[in-house]
């Protein structure tokens, strides 16, 4: 018996593409770690006389989604949705998905100018056209004589 190590031929395109394979799988895990959905995620609420409005938005890249809730003198009534939309600069734009108290679900579109910190809600001429709803473009959408101004809370306060 021989006590010489064995060997075994080394096929280096075998061991290159193993190794790529290996490379490749260790960049896709780490970009994949999962992230704290509280970073991309603003809470806001608005008062206007005993109206309260609580908006809670995620924002990735150009879109948005989130809760949006408004509460009529007390908190016995309320419309509650969904909201999601496009962001364009300083603007979102999108639609309000709700569940009116007492009534059916209902969609609208909605609009938000984004200035100091604060959301403030636009209002417009509304219009739908085969289940797409938008603000009509001959009519300006007013940002001035708004119901709700949004400053930004933390999570606790809108609850």
């Amino acid at each position: 018996m021989s006590n010489t190590p064995l060997s075994y031929p080394v096929n280096n395109k075998r061991l290159f593409s193993l190794s790529l394979i290996i490379l490749l799988f260790s960049v896709l895990f780490s970009g994949c770690q999962k992230k704290d959905f509280n970073e991309y995620r603003s809470y806001y609420r608005a008062v206007h006389h005993n109206d309260t409005a609580l908006l809670a938005i995620e924002t990735h890249k150009d879109r948005f989604y989130g809760q949006y809730q408004i509460y009529y003198g007390s908190r016995a009534v309320k419309d509650s949705g969904n909201i999601e939309g496009v962001i364009s600069g300083d603007t979102l734009r999108g639609k309000y998905r709700y569940r009116s108290f007492g009534g059916g679900i209902n969609v609208v579109p909605v609009i938000f100018l984004k200035r100091n910190g604060k959301l403030i809600l636009g209002s417009g001429i509304a219009a739908s056209y085969m289940n797409f709803v938008y603000y009509k473009p001959e009519f300006p959408i007013v940002f001035d004589s708004t119901k709700f101004v949004f400053d930004p809370v933390e999570q606790d306060a809108i609850k």
